[in-house]
């Protein structure tokens, strides 16, 4: 007897086959991590790359002058990164006395002012101890992705190998009968470079407005932060928040709680200028997600892939909902991913 095939059915189907892959993707995170930000660093590397190929210079040239200066980068900011955390995970218990030191002052200070705060339900209420301890286990986190650096390295060298090629393929395969796929793709990595370019650009702005005010207040470890800004620059959202935090906890730790408050507001400013204006000036509407579908991006990728997953919420949402709209019976999924529905 011949099975009917009902729409209800074919979306039950479809569901579980997703339930399946995100499952998996789950699972092989620790194997899919490293590609995946192999794929950032190329996404990243790329635009200088065809800026100096359209420039005049020879593929071969401007593939070795990208090739060492990504070396060059990788081989500093792993011995800054390495040195800088070692450093501070042996002052870490000094610092954490410090810390809950000048916070006891403060609110004696507050006392001496006639505002009387409760210690014990002030520390049980923020409790730094574990706020500072947390930190410290992000930042130890973040060194494990240094073990995969030449991993990283060598995957990155062959995916910008092969991008020399991709067009020929996809042109090819448009021959064979895809019409259409190369003026699509093409449309969604010039949108995707862009967005790489202007994130990348506004991320190193705020990476070294961060060095220059930490070292306008001596605060140790200013190199560590403002590369820690410009990484989290790129999760939405949340990413600027948690860039913020070691910086005041170490003000805290080693100046006081002026200092620190201090370094708060400037990294308020920082985030505000460049996140809430710059930004939304530069890219204009260009993503075209909605800013929900941002937010639960952000906390759906966080979920499979971690850190990493947070780091290219934005990037893999475009890409998925760029592989919905390629397909008649999808693409009412890609248009509920968008920011709006003109000129569709």
């Amino acid at each position: 007897m011949k099975k009917v095939s009902t729409p209800i059915s074919a979306t039950v189907l479809t569901m579980a086959a997703l339930v399946v892959v995100i499952a998996g993707m789950k699972a092989a995170a620790p194997l899919i991590v490293p590609f995946m930000l192999s794929v950032f660093i190329a996404l990243l590397l790329s635009p200088p790359l065809n800026w100096l190929i359209k420039k005049g210079v020879p593929k071969a040239l401007a593939f070795l002058v990208v090739i060492l200066f990504m070396l060059a980068l990788f081989i500093s900011l792993t011995g800054l990164v390495s040195t800088h955390i070692a450093d501070l995970f042996a002052n870490s218990e000094t610092w954490q006395q410090a810390m809950m030191e000048n916070l006891q002052k403060w609110l004696l200070q507050l006392h001496e002012w006639g505002i009387t705060i409760d210690r014990e339900a002030f520390f049980e209420f923020l409790q730094p101890q574990k706020v500072f301890s947390f930190t410290l286990s992000l930042l130890k986190n973040s060194t494990t992705l240094l073990s995969n650096s030449f991993l990283i390295f060598f995957t990155v060298l062959f995916m910008l190998i092969e991008s020399f090629h991709i067009k020929e393929k996809i042109a090819y395969i448009e021959k064979e009968g895809s019409s259409g796929l190369a003026e699509r793709l093409d449309e969604f990595t010039e949108r995707l470079n862009q967005y790489f370019t202007l994130k990348a650009f506004t991320s190193a702005l705020t990476g070294v407005w961060i060095v220059a005010v930490l070292y306008w207040f001596d605060i140790p470890y200013p190199l560590l932060w403002g590369l820690g800004g410009f990484v989290l620059n790129f999760i939405p959202v949340i990413g600027s928040i948690i860039a913020a935090i070691p910086p005041v906890l170490i003000a805290l730790a080693t100046h006081g709680f002026a200092d620190a408050l201090w370094v708060a507001g400037w990294f308020l400013v920082i985030n505000t200028a460049i996140g809430n204006f710059l930004e939304p000036k530069l890219m204009g509407r260009g993503l075209e997600l909605s800013e929900l579908v941002v937010f639960l991006s952000l906390v759906f990728w966080g979920w499979v892939f971690g850190k990493v997953g947070m780091l290219l919420a934005v990037p893999l949402t475009m890409i998925v909902k760029f592989a919905l709209e390629t397909s008649e019976s999808t693409k009412w999924i890609g248009v509920l991913l968008s920011d709006s529905v003109k000129k569709r």
